[in-house]
Order: structure tokens, then C-alpha cells, then sequence
């Protein structure tokens, strides 16, 4: 019995020290626009028409001054925290199910004969894996990062507004 509380002291201290994996950002059209009356979440750029700024946020486009536009940022990601919790605690929740489902599989482990005892320890390990991974998934969507801000417009003319979005944010 004492290799077994081993065996899932070493496996928590595995999974609580184990890198986070940052989650690549590849091109990302939606942005979040600030504007001196209001804020848009999610809202692609599409084109610009005049002195005004097309948008669409996948239901309807809508069209915004270029002049009322103070900030423009990116929506924010996963945050690491979240990762990190999610992880830990989908990994304890994950060995707990393993070992219940290896009690199940393996009734005899628990015995004194020690009999399945490697079956056990391969449902808590895959458990604890599997806990840990879809732990992380769920904690980094939870728990939300600040947004990134790309661009702070307050004090730009608005050319100079319309030159950035063309150049930068329309694709």
C-alpha cells in the first residue's frame, strides 16, 4: 500500500509542475473596438466606406464613425492561471475517477493479495492524464486573459485612423 500513495504523490507532483503550454495565436480577425459612446466585442473589420468603418460580428454588418474609434485591442485569450487551476484540478478529479473505475475493473486490488494492482494504477495514471488535459482546456476557457490592446487611437486624426485599419487590420 505505501507504493501506491508513492506512486500518486510523484504523479501529483508531476502534473502540479508541468509546464503550461501557451496555445499558438494565429491570424485572428475579431477585435474588440472601443469607441467614445461604446464598446463591440468580436466584431470583424471589413472594409471602410468614406469616413465610416464596416463591421460584422457574424450576424449583421454595422457601420461606426472612424472618428468616435478611441481603441482597438484583440479579444482575450486563455489566461495561464486558468490553465494552470484547470490542470490541477481536472488531475485530481481524474485520478479520483481512475481509481474508482480501476476499484471497479480490478475489485481485487484492494485486497491482500495485491492481485490487479498494476490494472489500478494504470486507470489512476490515465485518469490523472486525462483529467489534467481536458482540465487545462476548460480552466485557460474559464478564466479569461486581459484583452491586448493594439492600438490606443484617442488623439489620431482621422486619416491617420483610416490609414492604420487599411494597412493593418483589414485583410
Amino acid at each position: 500500500m505505501v507504493k501506491i500513495s508513492k506512486l500518486i504523490s510523484v504523479i501529483f507532483i508531476i502534473v502540479s509542475l508541468s509546464n503550461l503550454h501557451a496555445q499558438s495565436i494565429g491570424v485572428n480577425n475579431s477585435y474588440w473596438i472601443y469607441t467614445t459612446s461604446s464598446e463591440m466585442k468580436d466584431y470583424q473589420i471589413t472594409a471602410i466606406e468614406g469616413d465610416e468603418l464596416v463591421i460584422n460580428n457574424g450576424n449583421f454588418d454595422g457601420k461606426i464613425p472612424i472618428e468616435e474609434i478611441e481603441l482597438i485591442s484583440l479579444p482575450p485569450g486563455t489566461s495561464k492561471l486558468g490553465q494552470f487551476f484547470g490542470k490541477n484540478v481536472g488531475a485530481c478529479g481524474g485520478m479520483c475517477v481512475g481509481f474508482l473505475a480501476g476499484v471497479v475493473a480490478f475489485p481485487r486490488s484492494l485486497g491482500v493479495s495485491n492481485k490487479g494492482i498494476n490494472g489500478l494504477r494504470a486507470f489512476i495514471i490515465v485518469g490523472a492524464l486525462a483529467g489534467g488535459y481536458y482540465g487545462q482546456k476548460v480552466g485557460g476557457n474559464y478564466l479569461k486573459a486581459d484583452p491586448e490592446i493594439l492600438v490606443d487611437m484617442t488623439m489620431w486624426t482621422v486619416e491617420e485612423k483610416k490609414e492604420y485599419i487599411q494597412t493593418n487590420l483589414i485583410y
